[in-house]
């Protein structure tokens, strides 16, 4: 019998997951050009004004599992309209891969009936929680395919100490979402299921690799996503979707049990800057509820890649003093980047915080490093699977996937050269933090000289990875803003300081940009995640204009 070509494969993938969305969950029409998928969600006429108020993404996890957790609503009533909604949301993005709806219910039922039988007791913190999982992370009896054809139809034999952990805290998964072919790229298309598109605009990229996530999250799909990071992977997309995205200082929430990169990833410390698991939310106070549970659970009992740091529950501080890099000497902020940042800096002067400018770190020398520490990845497996199907334009443009004899000669001094110069780069960056002599609280910046852009553009992430380089903990925090074409001119391409910003510039414009999402990420030190949430729970209405400063 013949080999089944990618084509074969990826038909019978797509035809697989599309037969698990009820027909009546289907829509009569294809979204209409030039309409924003996250407009069109709500009339599509699938939702019901309950789906559409229990769904709501106004309305976060923490305010869901208070009526979860008391009675108010049913665990079934609400993964029900999730569920629903994540439907449509798939329909108008391509953001999911293994669909879960009819075993979410059924695990929903099972939750309503322990409550009841238990007294009116959750059975855990997120008790009833719809939750959504990046493809990457196994669960048992699914595939965890990267968007690469030749790892499809392997489901997973075990699920992963992270998503275990979600379940027994009452969580209930009602999807895996898409990444990009390889998972090593900030633009989510692949082979396998094709490219999943931003909320708010069809003709733009959702971010990567935790691009189905984002788009999901931001659709009202999902409450609370779990994602990876090892450049940017949580924050980029929650970026340019308009969400929270949460990464971790490593070694706090487990990231065994997942379809690894390349065997030079993984021991019991990384090689090299480490990737994380993160989370996706709709709001600070919901990554900061996830994170504070995942630690309750102590994992370092059970994987030997997480340190024992129980939470602390450590309050903001009461003045906070934040650092803020409003320049870079690299690449230009596009117009509407460069204005929330901004607005961020001034919302929080007028509100009485101590804004301190800071000069900034070397972006250009951490990414340098930070690639050419991905070369030291073992990925001659995905390499090999890759020689099946077509590599995706963002897979080649990014490189990730060069022929074996076109790399450089990799030997143990190099690598400890590349390492020497990590721990240049972190000894430097340290400074920040005693800046004037007196301690800083946290730093302000964007994730990406740009918002969404078209597709197969987002190529630069130097913004985001150089906090892996150093290994700080970081959340992405939508503003409450988006590109405005009568605000945001963009500027003389002469201006530009070098090859790489004119690319960079020549991304904007004005028309097409309109509308999108912007945001900001703020930064705390290595182990410093409980402070760093503390501190984003306490800015955010302000920096958002959606409440008052305490000062």
């Amino acid at each position: 019998m013949p080999q089944p070509t990618w084509q074969d494969i990826t038909a019978r993938k797509r035809a697989e997951r599309d037969a698990k969305i009820p027909s009546e969950w289907r829509l009569a029409e294809s979204l209409p050009p030039g309409t924003r998928p996250i407009d069109f969600l709500p009339r599509c006429g699938i939702l019901t004004e309950h789906d559409l108020a229990i769904t709501n993404p106004a309305r976060d996890a923490t305010d869901l599992l208070a009526q979860l957790s008391t009675g108010k609503v049913t665990a079934e009533d609400v993964v029900r309209s999730f569920c629903k909604r994540a439907a449509v949301a798939q329909q108008l993005t391509n953001c999911l891969t293994e669909i879960m709806f009819s075993e979410a219910i059924e695990r929903a039922k099972w939750l309503d009936s322990e409550f009841k039988k238990n007294g009116n007791k959750p059975a855990g913190p997120l008790h009833g929680l719809p939750i959504s999982v990046k493809d990457q992370f196994y669960i048992k009896g699914y595939d965890s395919c990267i968007g690469i054809t030749g790892l499809c139809f392997k489901p997973a034999k075990s699920t992963s100490q992270a998503v275990q952990m979600l379940l027994k805290a009452g969580c209930v998964i009602i999807a895996k979402t898409t990444v990009p072919q390889t998972v090593l790229t900030a633009d989510t298309d692949s082979i396998v299921f094709g490219r999943t598109v931003n909320p708010y605009n069809a003709e733009f990229g959702a971010g990567g690799s935790s691009g189905g996530e984002g788009a999901l999250i931001a659709m009202g799909g999902s409450a609370l996503g779990l994602g990876t990071d090892a450049a940017g992977s949580v924050r980029m997309p929650a970026a340019v979707c308009g969400i929270v995205g949460y990464k971790p200082s490593a070694y706090r929430i487990p990231v065994d049990g997942q379809r690894i990169l390349g065997k030079g990833i993984m021991g019991t410390t990384s090689l090299g800057p480490p990737g994380v698991s993160g989370l996706l939310a709709r709001s600070v106070r919901d990554a900061r509820l996830a994170a504070r549970v995942m630690a309750e659970a102590q994992p370092w009992n059970d994987s030997p890649f997480i340190y024992p740091h129980p939470w602390m529950q450590i309050p903001s501080p009461s003045k906070p003093r934040i650092g803020i890099w409003l320049t870079t000497d690299v690449v230009h902020l596009h117009p509407p980047v460069a204005r929330g940042l901004r607005l961020a800096h001034d919302r929080l002067k007028r509100a009485g915080y101590e804004v301190v400018e800071l000069a900034p770190p070397p972006f250009e020398k951490a990414s340098e490093i930070h690639f050419k520490m991905g070369e030291f990845m073992d990925v001659s497996h995905m390499r090999k699977l890759l020689e099946s199907e077509p590599q995706t334009k963002i897979v080649q443009a990014m490189g990730n996937m060069t022929a074996k004899g076109t790399q450089p000669e990799l030997t143990v001094e190099y690598l400890h050269e590349l390492n020497f110069q990590i721990a240049r780069i972190a000894t430097q960056m340290k400074r920040y933090w005693r800046h004037d002599g007196k301690p800083l609280d946290g730093i302000l910046f964007v994730n990406a000289p740009h918002t969404a852009v078209p597709f197969d553009k987002y190529l630069w992430v130097a913004f985001t990875g150089i906090i892996n380089v150093v290994d700080w903990t970081s959340i992405a925090i939508p503003l409450n803003e988006k590109a405005d074409k009568n605000i945001d001119v963009a500027m003389p391409l002469e201006d530009c300081y070098n090859d790489l910003d004119l690319s960079i510039q020549k991304l904007y414009d004005a028309e097409k940009f309109h509308g999108l999402p912007l945001s900001v990420q703020l930064i705390g030190q290595r182990f410093g995640d409980e402070k760093l949430l503390a501190l984003a729970d306490e800015i955010t209405p302000i920096i958002t204009q959606r409440g008052q400063s305490k000062l």
